[in-house]
């Protein structure tokens, strides 16, 4: 994550009555301010311009974004880099991530979760609207358009080919942050250019 600026606000004291002495100055802190964070234009403008628009017309417009079976790879693969260290998790995912063998998740079990996750990560995001397309805000975020190193030599096989899809991918895209003025939080949009209608398809989404 970005390093952040503090800033800091001093009440002014206040006299006392009859002739109570003068409080002391206190400072106290604020809230951190974001780092201001790149903009991000082509390919990634276009798809939080899109994203933005289906959002707000509807929930089968959303889900139309997606390469489902490719959210399904993706999702097992994040998980053996999250076990390997990426990202803190808890020891109930630690023993579900160590158990999978590199056996992607069904294109229609994806459906399902992106499906339910349109009113509380999208609708949530982008309210009303308002959206800007920059680079993402948080490690783990910038981390999802990076390419996929190496696993170690004990890590099931199925892996390497779930790494050698989502490089391919990620070469011929990245990712981009979605944050709207009319809308809370923000997102990581992970997506690769492809030969259809729009130019690309999302292959998976992170708060960010």
């Amino acid at each position: 994550m970005g390093q952040r600026s503090l800033i800091t606000a001093t009440t002014l004291a206040l006299a006392g009555l009859g002739g109570c002495p003068k409080r002391h100055e206190t400072t106290l802190p604020t809230r951190p301010a974001e780092p201001a964070l790149a903009p991000v234009t082509g390919l990634g403008a276009k798809v939080v311009a899109d994203f933005e628009a289906v959002v707000v017309t509807s929930k089968d417009a959303f889900v139309e974004l997606f390469d489902f079976a490719a959210v399904g790879e993706m999702e097992i693969l994040l998980h053996r880099y999250d076990l390997n260290g990426r990202l803190a998790i808890t020891e109930d995912e630690r023993a579900q991530f160590a158990a999978e063998d590199g056996t992607p998740y069904t294109a229609e079990r994806e459906r399902r979760n992106v499906s339910n996750f349109y009113p509380f990560l999208a609708q949530r995001t982008v309210g009303d609207g308002g959206c800007k397309a920059t680079e993402p805000r948080t490690r783990y975020g910038k981390l999802l358009g990076q390419p996929f190193e190496p696993l170690p030599p004990n890590t099931p096989p199925g892996y390497e080919t779930l790494r050698t899809h989502a490089n391919e991918w990620l070469a011929r895209g990245g990712v981009v942050r979605i944050a709207c003025r009319g809308g809370d939080g923000g997102l990581a949009l992970v997506f690769t250019a492809r030969d259809n209608a729009r130019g690309y398809d999302l292959i998976t989404i992170y708060d960010d």
